[in-house]
């Protein structure tokens, strides 16, 4: 068995282990060159993103294993095996992004991005030019309530407030008070004190929360985008900030990536941007590998992998 391993992320302990519990013979592709002269001959490939031209000549690739949740430009290239079964690491970021998460939402709650900047120009303010909030008594709705959308809420449940999930199928959750389809997000708008989104990027999810939407939220809401950036246009969430129709934004996805430099997001003092980096953690390629020997349990078995199995109609 041939693996192509791509994820710059691995290193030499990394592929030891790897070759160690897979018994194949792997292959390293960690530039666009060797990824291109081994994806031919690669039975398996285990990696993130990776060029359309690696994918086209990927011909004997029978599964791909990717590190990450989101998968759309994968799905976007022709494979070079149509046939290909792709698997992604739904699952490794949850708790890492669920505590980003809690952190804008404390960051603004405290105004300790206000206080940062006056730290660095030696200013002492004790009433920032914000409302103080707290958790307690808020309701915070979490707009794709899957692993990381849960993890969020479990971790909110400690806080003393209301959580309300959304997601293309609703199952009850102990950690949420109602979880609903994507279609009564609209009618709940009004009663979020917070907005997290957590959505993948599909047709159906790019400008789902848009002027209309924003505009229907309290004027104190804070939103919170950890999922995809163009799931909220960028100029409907500029407006939005400028005419107060929302407090502020925590940003970890924009749209476009990155962020250009004359963006005015970069200047609104009620922005925390950062950049798409919610997910590092040292714990990241520990959980990707744990879903990666699972499913080449399941491969060498049955000739399939079986854990988080990618529907390329839905993309995700």
């Amino acid at each position: 068995m041939r693996l192509l391993v791509t994820w710059k992320g691995f290193r030499d302990a990394d592929l030891g282990l790897i070759k160690e519990t897979t018994g194949a013979t792997v292959l390293t592709g960690f530039t666009e060159e060797e990824a291109l002269k081994w994806a031919p001959e690669a039975d398996v490939i285990l990696g993130g993103y990776l060029s359309a031209q690696v994918l086209a000549s990927a011909v004997n690739c029978r599964w791909m294993q990717s590190p990450f949740a989101g998968v759309e430009k994968i799905l976007q290239a022709e494979w070079g095996n149509p046939r290909m079964v792709l698997t992604n690491g739904r699952g490794v970021f949850g708790p890492n992004i669920a505590e980003h998460v809690l952190g804008f939402i404390l960051s603004f709650n405290r105004g300790l991005h206000l206080a940062r900047d006056n730290q660095a120009q030696r200013i002492w303010q004790p009433r920032l030019p914000i409302r103080f909030g707290e958790l307690t008594d808020s309701t915070v709705g979490i707009l794709g309530f899957g692993d990381i959308g849960s993890q969020v809420a479990k971790r909110l449940s400690g806080f003393d407030c209301e959580v309300v999930g959304f997601r293309q199928h609703p199952t009850e959750s102990p950690y949420a008070q109602a979880v609903y389809g994507l279609d009564r997000f609209a009618e709940c708008l009004g009663d979020l004190d917070y907005l997290v989104c957590a959505l993948p990027e599909t047709e159906t999810t790019i400008g789902l929360v848009n002027r209309d939407h924003l505009r229907q939220l309290p004027r104190h809401a804070i939103v919170i985008n950890v999922g995809r950036g163009s799931l909220i246009p960028s100029e409907d969430l500029i407006l939005a900030l400028q005419e107060g129709w929302i407090a502020g934004a925590g940003l970890d996805v924009t749209d476009p990536e990155p962020l250009p430099a004359d963006s005015p997001l970069w200047g609104m003092p009620n922005v925390i941007i950062t950049p798409h980096n919610s997910g590092s953690t040292t714990f990241l390629k520990q959980r990707a590998l744990q879903i990666f020997f699972a499913n080449w349990k399941h491969f060498c078995q049955t000739g399939l992998p079986q854990v988080n199995v990618v529907r390329r109609d839905l993309g995700y």
